[in-house]
């Protein structure tokens, strides 16, 4: 779930990023963020890593469940289908009433550790669906002023920054959990408003009877570290497969 040293290495790029470049003055200084985005970027994700402070929020919206391999983290489930999000509409904004995961408001900036000299770089895919160039439209955000950093592009950075923090603690809590092997391989069926049988798999669950055989010491500790919230959540997530079914379209 860690956007690690190598984002720029096509073959470990992160989910939604292809050609990220640094973000400098010299090549960006025109550039403006728009401040009404749309998320057609994220129209073909059925899956969004989550932060583990955002499960608490996200519970209430999506399936939460972790994912097939050893360091896949927790994902919100935007979908029942590859290439489907339930969320986001026709025009592009997310649905009503529903909070957007982080990672999908973080985009398009991502903050990425250089191997060579271990420096924090910030780093953008340059999509024109969210960047302008030029004078842009009132409120959009300017990343430089005379050739100086902005406090919107400062802020920016701040949030990528936090971002990462929170994605350091979210793996080490998912690394708790799997090796105290406490996934188990789980499958959703749902039917859709148009009788349609639709099964999902490849994603895991925390088994809830490994979870309650926790030894008192390791359930204090998890306490300490704010774990058992995060596994209450999980599990109270599991609850919203209907959130999505409902988000169907009626002729599926």
């Amino acid at each position: 779930m860690t956007d690690v040293a190598n984002a720029a290495d096509a073959q470990q790029m992160p989910l939604l990023y292809n050609n990220p470049v640094a973000v400098s003055a010299q090549r960006h200084g025109d550039v403006k963020v728009k401040r009404n985005r749309t998320f057609k970027y994220a129209s073909k994700i059925h899956a969004v890593p989550v932060l583990a402070e955002e499960m608490p929020q996200l519970q209430n919206h999506y399936p939460l469940v972790f994912g097939p391999g050893p360091s896949a983290g927790v994902m919100a489930l935007t979908g029942l289908r590859a290439g489907e999000n339930l969320f986001v509409r026709e025009d592009g904004s997310w649905a009503l009433n529903s909070q957007i995961p982080a990672y999908i408001g973080r985009y398009p900036f991502i903050l990425v550790e250089m191997p060579e000299d271990k420096r924090l770089v910030l780093i953008m895919e340059e999509d024109e669906e969210i960047l302008v160039k030029g004078a842009g439209a009132e409120g959009d955000m300017a990343l430089f002023a005379d050739g100086k950093g902005t406090k919107e592009g400062e802020e920016i950075l701040n949030y990528c920054v936090a971002f990462n923090q929170s994605a350091r603690q979210t793996q080490a809590f998912c690394e708790e959990v799997e090796k105290l092997d406490l996934l188990v391989e789980q499958r959703a069926e749902v039917v859709t408003p148009d009788g349609k049988q639709l099964s999902l798999s490849g994603f895991r669950i925390i088994d809830e009877t490994k979870f309650n055989a926790l030894p008192d010491e390791t359930f204090l500790e998890w306490r300490k570290r704010n774990w058992i919230g995060l596994v209450y959540a999980h599990f109270v997530s599991l609850g919203r497969w209907q959130n999505l079914i409902d988000r169907l379209p009626k002729a599926a």
